[in-house]
């Protein structure tokens, strides 16, 4: 029998979540940026202001994990011979499926802290070309991986140059499952958190226009993002052959315990409200059914709702499985009506809530923050009431979907300008920043008010 030992790294403590930082300089309309990464982050401010900017350099450096371990999933004997700079390369084509090419750009420089002691930074040097730089107490973690990764490797070509038996193949498929399992851990671990990242891009109602083509599309017409959304809109949308109730109900059948799915139910009842029905994947294609008989396919819904569902579900997912996540939702309003984009931000709240889950939300839209405030502020009533008076809060906004202050950030970001707008004394957004927009608006109705008389 063969004999495999994955003793280098399976660590099953449960790792401490640390206060992550992102610094940027003259990084496209970002000229300085610098500040923690909190649980739930609102970025707002006109179009081409740098929020996209901000949310993917963000991403990007969230998902350095991931690309880890795609990248050793995938990695060559010849790769291994020098894996940081191999690793390196890897994540230089990345930003350029991130940012575009980086010719027209100027020198910039993005740091990232995962913790006070290890931090990675991606700066343009002098050739216009990406540098992507490991600090050493990163590198050293990441050298400990890779010899561990040159080690399996070699065990498994040495077997095979013989003959195996079946029992054989099958203890090597087990213990490559175990193999994969510790190095997830051993990243998790060195990067301080073990959420995985989505990214829900803008311009999502084209996917429901489009859904009976997606199989279709040509991945390199799509952008990364759109691309990487796609692909994860085809994976889940078998999942949902049944009502939101089936799931619910078959996810408490497989808890062995009495389940607490409250928070489950009540995202259902957010989608249905927002939907004003309920997506179901069917054989001849994807469909809102307003009640039990009548239906409409998704390409012929409303806007809203072809702008919306992806969204919804996705949380709904998340949420049913239980999945950490840490999740970039950009102009999650876009099509809603404002009392819907209320509904939205309460769903998001909830997602929030859950795991510990990390959220990034870039808007245009004041109603997005106005709502963000009632669940802040929620939480700061509710959690120093007692009895009716905390009754009293919860009947008004739902206990799990108050937010925590000291969760959030907010900030208006503009041409060359980047403020913070949470106000840390009364520990919400500050009111007259949310919506400078309708100020000047009816700056100018007065003046020609004023005019007339």
């Amino acid at each position: 029998m063969l004999q495999f030992t994955i003793s280098w790294y399976f660590n099953l403590s449960l790792i401490v979540i640390v206060m992550q930082r992102i610094s940027i300089e003259n990084f496209g309309p970002i000229n300085t940026f610098e500040a923690d990464v909190k649980d739930v982050m609102l970025l707002i401010g006109p179009q081409a202001s740098g929020k996209s900017t901000l949310s993917k350099s963000i991403f990007i450096f969230k998902s350095i994990k991931d690309e880890l371990i795609k990248f050793i999933s995938d990695v060559s004997n010849e790769q291994l011979e020098r894996p940081i700079n191999e690793f390196s390369k890897y994540l230089r084509k990345r930003f350029v499926e991130f940012f575009g090419t980086t010719k027209q750009m100027q020198a910039f420089s993005l740091k990232y802290y995962y913790s006070p002691e290890k931090e990675i930074t991606i700066t343009l040097n002098s050739q216009g070309f990406v540098d992507v730089n490991f600090n050493s107490n990163i590198l050293d973690d990441m050298n400990v991986i890779f010899k561990n990764v040159r080690n399996y490797n070699e065990r498994v070509s040495r077997s095979q140059t013989r003959y195996l038996t079946l029992e054989e193949r099958l203890e090597i498929d087990s213990e490559k499952t175990l193999y994969l399992k510790s190095i997830k851990l051993h990243i998790d671990d060195l990067f301080e958190d073990t959420r995985y990242t989505v990214f829900i891009p803008s311009g999502r109602s084209l996917i429901s226009t489009l859904a009976d083509q997606l199989q279709d599309i040509e991945p390199y017409s799509l952008d990364f993002f759109m691309k990487s959304f796609v692909e994860r809109i085809n994976r889940l949308k078998l999942s949902f052959r049944d009502t939101l109730n089936i799931l619910i109900e078959e996810r408490e059948s497989l808890i062995s315990e009495e389940a607490n799915l409250s928070e489950v139910k009540y995202a259902a009842s957010i989608i249905r409200k927002i939907l004003k029905g309920e997506y179901r994947f069917e054989a001849d294609g994807e469909r809102i059914y307003l009640n039990d008989k009548q239906y409409v396919k998704l390409q012929y819904a409303s806007s809203g709702q072809q702008e919306s569902v992806w969204i919804l579900l996705l949380i709904f997912r998340y949420i049913l499985d239980g999945t950490g996540v840490f999740i970039v939702f950009e102009e999650p309003e876009a099509h809603l009506y404002p009392e819907t984009q209320s509904d939205i931000v309460e769903l998001i709240g909830l997602l929030a809530n859950i795991n510990n889950n990390q959220i990034v939300v870039t808007t245009h839209s004041p109603y997005i923050l106005s709502s963000f405030n009632n669940l802040l502020y929620a939480y700061q009533i509710g959690t120093n009431k007692v009895g009716m008076e905390k009754e009293a809060v919860e009947s008004i906004v739902n206990k799990n979907i108050w937010v925590d202050p000291n969760r959030t950030s907010a900030y208006f970001i503009s041409e060359n300008h980047c403020e913070s707008i949470f106000d840390e004394e009364l520990k919400l957004i500050q009111a007259e920043k949310i919506d400078s927009a309708s100020s000047i608006i009816n700056n100018k109705f007065n003046d020609l008010f004023n005019l007339e008389n």
